[in-house]
């Protein structure tokens, strides 16, 4: 019956190379641990601001504290369009040109002086020379001028009047569209009055970076302190532990063989008396030596033999 037996060898430091080993420790230890040890740089480890940098600091937050007259003229300005704008937009001076009726009156002046002073009289002429003054005909005839100098009145009122309103409609158009252009703009004119405030803190926060570097460094100097004695240990371990002094190293190694039960179970049985005699002899006060041999042959008869 074929069964896998793991086998343990061992393999001894050259004795060659015993002594540096030891003296590679030895050096380790007083390296890490009883020697000179490793100290903080004792100069200054940041760099100290400039004068230039203060007083730019210094001039950055006496503006960000001053009132900013010309970002009060930009509030003032972008208000004022928008309002005008926003007039405009509504259609609130669709009729309400001052001038409207000095227009019209100067646009009529030669028609009524006209009538005045050629349409009339030349009506009157006409009929008194025919002798018919005063006739129906020559009524229905200044009744028929009289009616085609309102309706031209009218007309000329009607053409300024619907030409202004034409041209205000056109004004509130284009004015709706700016209202749009400067509603978009209205959050970049909003955030305008956060600039002083926000420079004023971006000036308060490099100005904490600058004053913080010297509580920076002493923290530095204390956490150094703090952890040279366990980094120290810590290196010196690492340098133990990856030394093979324990004596040897052990390497383990796992075949297939062919045992007989019956065999093996005589031999674990005369191993393992003597094992257990040799406990015996060792603890003589917990162990006897027969009874430690017994056991030891019995229990090595059980393990030789494949019982377990």
């Amino acid at each position: 019956m074929a069964e896998i037996v793991t086998t343990t060898g061992k393999s001894e430091i050259d004795p060659a190379l015993l002594p540096y080993l030891t003296e590679g420790l030895e050096r380790s230890k007083s390296l890490f641990l009883t020697g000179q040890q490793p100290t903080y740089f004792p100069g200054q480890t940041y760099v100290s601001p400039t004068a230039a940098t203060t007083d730019a600091l210094a001039q950055q937050e006496a503006l960000a504290r001053q009132a900013n007259p010309l970002l009060q003229q930009s509030q003032q300005a972008f208000l004022s369009s928008l309002g005008q704008q926003g007039q405009t937009a509504s259609g609130a001076f669709l009729n309400a040109n001052p001038y409207q009726a000095q227009m019209i009156q100067a646009a009529t002046r030669p028609l009524q002086q006209a009538f005045s002073d050629q349409v009339l009289p030349g009506i009157s002429s006409l009929y008194s020379k025919s002798g018919r003054l005063g006739s129906s005909a020559m009524e229905r005839a200044l009744g028929s001028a009289t009616e085609g100098f309102t309706r031209s009145l009218g007309d000329v009122t009607a053409n300024i009047a619907g030409s202004q309103y034409q041209a205000e409609r056109g004004l509130q158009e284009r004015a709706q569209l700016a209202q749009a252009a400067l509603a978009q703009q209205a959050p970049s004119i909003y955030g305008q009055q956060f600039l002083p405030s926000q420079t004023l803190g971006q000036v308060g926060a490099q100005q904490e970076a600058i004053a913080s570097q010297p509580l920076q460094e002493q923290m530095s100097r204390f956490q150094f302190g703090q952890q040279l004695p366990y980094q120290q240990l810590q290196g010196f371990l690492s340098s133990v532990y990856g030394t093979p002094l324990g004596g040897y190293g052990s390497q383990t190694q796992q075949t297939p063989v062919y045992q007989n039960r019956a065999a093996g179970g005589l031999g674990g049985a005369i191993a393992g008396g003597l094992g257990g005699y040799a406990l015996g002899q060792a603890f003589p006060n917990l162990i006897s030596p027969g009874y430690g041999a017994a056991a030891g042959a019995g229990l090595g008869g059980l393990l030789g033999g494949g019982f377990f």
